[in-house]
């Protein structure tokens, strides 16, 4: 059996990050920026107001004023600041002049009875966002790499980049197999079960921000299972799943249909529990994996594996492994395997611990919906001993 860490470098030599491709704003959050994004123009291009209120000369003291107008946002600067004596009034976002420009808030004037306006203290320019304060034309704003969050698409927004040239998502073809499955929203007869994976992997990929461009439920006939292979690899994808049938049972067809389909076998099992029975593939730029059925192998397999796969098609690098210590009241079975135990943060003042979350085997489905990490247990370490954990969450 290949251990996890040897397994990652070989998933690592195969795995090269994707063409960019240039994406909407509306469908780029969350993608991987792959190139550079420089301001085209001074930020902000022209000094600008920063409240409501009045402009006025900067030698303008306070006192009596004379109304001569408006500057609405959106409309041009003034060529000059008004002479003192006279106030023009502002809008928040109203272009100023460059030059002899003061402020002052409406709240700090007073209308009277001749309509003039009466200034109940001296003006200033704190009030004036100064053009070019924030960046120069020419300012690197994002970088590549820099994942596109919300406040990264508003940034792209301001300055117009709203193509950007983005990692494209990965296209994932995914087939479950198993004659006991039936829908999560029919009833089973005597002898089914539910299928869950189908939810897992779905949601599982949505966290990866991958594409699922296809999906099938089949029976464990080998004919049948072919038939769903052959249709899943028509669709191009970059990575196909098949969730079950990666043991060595009479229904374990995964292995031989993706060697008779031209995919090289680079493992078909793993030094790891859960997850033992577990098959890498590739071919031609697609990789395939055959994950074992029980839910908590599938959801393991995936952190270790899939998702670190997904990071470098994407460009960026895989989730890392953090440093913590076993919670007092860990709870540990030894096995001779490398354990990969669901776990919960459970910080102890400024010490990062760990606690291991009680499950029965690889089908316990009750221990996910609270797992934060995976944690990496070695036959040798016991409570309270320094522990590597990798983070789902």
């Amino acid at each position: 059996m290949i251990t996890v860490a040897d397994l990652w470098i070989r998933l690592d030599a195969l795995a090269s990050p994707l063409p960019g491709e240039r994406a909407p704003l509306v469908s780029a959050q969350d993608r991987i920026l792959r190139e550079p994004i420089l301001a085209p123009e001074d930020q902000p291009p022209f000094d600008r107001s920063a409240i409501d209120g009045y402009l006025v000369h900067a030698d303008q003291p306070a006192g009596l004023v004379t109304l001569e107008g408006t500057i609405p946002p959106g409309s041009p600067a003034p060529a000059a600041a008004p002479a003192p004596g006279t106030a023009v009034r502002i809008l928040t976002g109203s272009a100023l002049p460059p030059e002899n420009a003061a402020l002052i808030m409406q709240e700090d004037t007073k209308a009277t009875d001749t309509g003039r306006i009466h200034l109940l203290q001296s003006p200033s320019a704190k009030h004036i966002r100064r053009r070019a304060s924030q960046a120069r034309a020419g300012d690197t704003l994002l970088s590549p790499g820099q994942i596109l969050n919300a406040g990264a698409l508003a940034l792209l927004a301001s300055v117009g980049a709203t193509t950007p040239l983005v990692s494209r998502r990965a296209r994932v073809a995914h087939l479950v197999t198993g004659g006991e499955l039936t829908a999560p929203d029919a009833a089973p007869t005597a002898g089914q079960i539910r299928d869950s994976n189908s939810t897992l992997i779905a949601a599982l990929l949505r966290d990866s921000h991958a594409g699922l461009v296809f999906h099938q439920r089949v029976s464990d006939s080998r004919a049948a299972t072919a038939d769903a292979l052959a249709a899943a690899l028509a669709t191009s994808p970059d990575i196909l799943l098949v969730s079950g049938g990666a043991s060595v049972g009479d229904h374990d067809h995964t292995g031989a249909l993706l060697a008779a389909q031209g995919f090289t076998i680079h493992c078909d099992k793993v030094a790891s529990r859960p997850g033992k029975p577990f098959i890498a593939a590739s071919r031609d730029g697609c990789l395939a994996f055959g994950l074992p059925g029980n839910p908590l192998s599938h959801f393991v397999c995936f952190h270790l594996f899939v998702r670190r796969v997904l990071a470098r098609l994407a460009g960026t690098e895989p989730v890392a492994l953090i440093r913590a210590r076993l919670a007092p009241r860990a709870e540990l079975r030894p096995d001779p395997r490398e354990t990969w135990w669901p776990c919960i943060w459970a910080d102890e003042g400024a010490t990062r611990r760990v606690l291991p979350l009680p499950w029965r085997d690889s089908s316990d489905l009750t221990v996910l919906a609270t797992t934060e990490g995976l944690l990496r247990v070695p036959a040798t370490t016991g409570a309270g001993a320094e522990v590597e954990v990798l983070p789902c969450r």
